[in-house]
């Protein structure tokens, strides 16, 4: 089992922690930017643009942590419009877009590679 990091980018003493990889957690769909369109002779058009860091989601499980680690979470969400993210494929900026406490889910969309 890896941990994963989090953290502010900028200081905030209560802004960084380690969590666990924990069931429910996705770490993002790897994608290209590709899109496909019908021509008029029957075939297909196909634009590849590439693969960018910014086409990835991870949600992150804080199902069954420290009721301490779910604030922290949702005081990320409120206070902080870009965080590090450290997870097994490297360090990336992402911006908090939400903490689904029903689901127990903090939401990043990553925005670079750090």
């Amino acid at each position: 089992m890896y941990l994963i990091g989090l953290a502010a980018r900028g200081y905030d003493p209560r802004g960084a922690m380690l969590l666990p990889h924990r069931a429910g957690t996705t770490l993002g769909d790897v994608s290209r930017r590709v899109s496909r369109v019908s021509t008029l002779d029957g075939g297909v058009a196909v634009t590849n643009r590439g693969h960018s860091p910014g086409d990835r989601t991870v949600t992150l499980s804080f199902s069954g942590l420290p009721r301490e680690l779910v604030d922290q979470a949702r005081r990320m969400v409120l206070l902080h419009a870009r965080v590090t993210l450290s997870i097994p494929d490297g360090c990336f900026i992402g911006v908090p877009s939400e903490y689904a406490e029903r689901r127990q889910e903090l939401t990043i969309l990553i925005a670079e590679e750090a």
